[in-house]
């Protein structure tokens, strides 16, 4: 089943692994892949219905009933199982009933003293812990046409912030649906204020002596369908937040009263700042060695047990232990900066898998993840994130860019918003250098080197997989460029530094690259095709933004001999072109009777509005239209 309500804890999976979409990804053979949920849809939601009360002292009562229809062998296996996730310490579930209908009217009732209780599923690339549970059952006897049925309840038996609420229900999934409604009762004179996401839905509001009643519908909705590239479930299923916290500052006030106690530094880390730092002569070089060992040393484990899912380890167990959560990484880091001098505050943040904070609802309910802001002279923030021991220094992982973030300053809040890096930030740098013979076969070398989101990804997977590993990545690169292609050598550089860029450096020979007809010889240059660009804009239109979640450019350069005797009969044109999307840029030149070609393509990827998908196309189909145009050489004898 889907879990409709988030616990409301922040829950900080911030074990950086990014993963971004690299067009011309020398160790990606799929560059993208269509979601699941493309297909036909699986179920229907006949009914979804969800029915929450907020007691006089906060206690948090949730009634859901959930009516699906199976309508296929994928429906079938996605509800083999129900689990039903609660808080062991602090909130308690009851399963009223689970049923199956058949198509012929046949009832099977589950029996609930099948359920069984385990703990939530562990993520070794995450390693967070957790109270969380899971209440589990298999459904067996499920068949095309069957409706499934069940009813639960979850009580939050105490909040986490004294003397509010904050929610939020989803209108059903992705799947087709018939009737969806949710209902929030809230004592009267609790002040409270919500928003719509993706519908304008009013809901109808009861009043009497003792309560308000909030009550939303939905009804006949269709299939909501996500595109490739595109936004995920949770910012396209319609949705409503609710929220009691009346202002930034009592989220700010209420955090900082959660780390007051824990931030001041014992004698241990101040001798190993003032070790550390030593030998650095700017304040500068002393924040960054202070960053290169949070990032390296500190290890990344969560423990998320009741109040500690929003509350920080103490400084002084995170530097003896050498491990903690992004809460922990960046209260660490910066008290540790504060200790010289430099200015530097908690950052909570939402990635970009959760829709961006609402500045208009204040709440921590929209947090997943902490980070670290630093006060420049000028007055502005810069922002660092300790978790991703691949992330330079001034950099940000892709995850934390772009979003509204709540820095908490003294206590107070200051709602600001994280960089989005011009496209240069994150680039790949290709030089070739090549060698074409009278058979049509061609020796290369290249080296390729990588900034921004690429070097984090590279540096991660450096890291991460094994040499065979490695070895087959830059095998199926060459392969992409000629089929027959084989590995003279290969080496990469600087997979484990924080402050130079990631290099790969590869050598090949590969027959029958270039096609021959008599005395004349076709190369395409540059050596790769970008066919990548035309399954992005394969729809004729988009409903959702493309989301590469980064702007990007990509440079190459390529320097290539002919045999002798042999003369350049064609070159392609050079090109230039720009909108609102990117450029692409072509150049050649002859140098020592060697053929160069240049080109630069760059791209406004970080959301591509629907109001530019055109523009998109056309950008990505000259680029692909341009590149597959071939070099013609003959021999004069």
């Amino acid at each position: 089943m889907q879990y409709k309500r988030f616990t409301g804890t922040i829950a900080f999976f911030a074990l950086f692994i990014i993963m971004p979409l690299i067009l011309f990804n020398l160790n990606s053979a799929k560059c993208y892949s269509y979601p699941a949920n493309y297909s036909a849809s699986s179920s229907k939601t006949l009914l979804d219905y969800t029915a929450e009360t907020i007691k006089r002292n906060f206690e948090d009562v949730m009634t859901e009933h959930e009516i699906i229809k199976i309508l296929n062998k994928k429906g079938i296996k996605k509800y083999s199982s129900l689990s039903f996730p609660f808080s062991s310490k602090n909130q308690k579930l009851k399963v009223y009933f689970i049923k199956i209908i058949q198509p012929d009217g046949n009832i099977i009732n589950i029996n609930l003293n099948n359920l069984k209780t385990v703990t939530a599923p562990f993520n070794p690339e995450a390693p967070i812990f957790s109270n969380q549970l899971l209440k589990t059952v298999q459904i067996p006897g499920l068949v095309k046409g069957s409706i499934l049925d069940y009813k639960f309840r979850s009580i939050v038996l105490k909040p986490y912030m004294k003397n509010n609420f904050f929610t939020e229900d989803y209108f059903g999934g992705l799947s087709p649906l018939k009737k969806s409604v949710y209902k929030l009762t809230i004592p009267d004179g609790v002040y409270y204020r919500y928003d719509e996401y993706g519908f304008k839905e009013k809901p109808e509001i009861i009043k009497n002596s003792k309560n308000i009643t909030l009550i939303w519908s939905l009804w006949n909705r269709k299939k909501l369908t996500s595109e490739p590239m595109g936004p995920g479930e949770s910012f396209i299923v319609p949705h409503v937040m609710v929220s009691s916290v009346k202002s930034w500052n009592d989220v700010a006030g209420w955090y900082a009263n959660l780390t007051k106690d824990i931030i001041k530094p014992g004698k241990q880390i101040k001798n190993f700042i003032k070790k550390i730092t030593a030998s650095k002569k700017t304040k500068l070089e002393k924040i960054k060695s202070i960053y290169d060992f949070v990032a390296k040393r500190i290890r990344y484990v969560g423990y998320e047990f009741g109040i500690d899912g929003y509350k920080p380890s103490d400084v002084n167990a995170i530097f003896k232990n050498r491990l903690g959560d992004c809460k922990d990484h960046a209260t660490l880091f910066a008290s540790m900066l504060n200790q010289i001098g430099v200015k530097a505050y908690p950052v909570l943040i939402p990635t970009t898998e959760i829709p961006n904070m609402n500045p208009n609802i204040p709440t921590p309910f929209v947090f997943d993840h902490e980070i670290t802001a630093i006060k420049l002279k000028s007055g502005k923030f810069m922002f660092a994130d300790t978790t991703s021991n691949v992330t330079t220094f001034g950099d940000l992982p892709t995850m934390d860019q772009g979003r509204n973030v709540l820095i908490i300053v003294g206590g107070k809040a200051v709602i600001a918003r994280t960089p989005i890096f011009p496209p240069l930030k994150n680039y790949i740098n290709d030089k070739e250098y090549a060698s074409v013979y009278t058979n049509g076969s061609i020796k290369v070398r290249a080296a390729i080197i990588y900034g921004g989101a690429y070097d984090m990804y590279k540096r991660y997977l450096y890291s991460s997989i094994s040499e065979k590993k490695k070895r087959n990545g830059v095998l199926k690169n060459i392969m992409s460029i000629a089929p027959d292609a084989k590995l003279i050598n290969y080496s990469f550089e600087n997979g484990n530094s924080m402050t130079k860029p990631y290099i790969e450096k590869f050598s090949f020979t590969a027959k029958k690259y270039a096609g021959k007809n008599g005395k004349k010889i076709m190369i395409r240059i540059p050596l790769r095709t970008r066919n990548e660009l035309a399954k992005i804009t394969a729809l004729k239109k988009r409903k959702y933004p493309i989301k590469f979640s980064y702007n990007f450019s990509e440079k190459t350069a390529v320097n290539i001999n002919f045999p002798k005797n042999y003369k350049i009969m064609y070159i392609p044109q050079a090109v230039i072109f720009k909108n609102k999307v990117g450029s692409f840029k072509t150049a050649y030149s002859i140098k020592n009777g060697a053929l160069i070609f240049n080109s630069i393509f760059s791209v406004f990827g970080y959301k591509i509005k629907p109001a530019n998908y055109a523009a998109a196309k056309k950008l990505f189909n000259y680029t692909i239209k341009t590149l597959a145009s071939q070099v013609i050489i003959f021999n004069e004898r």
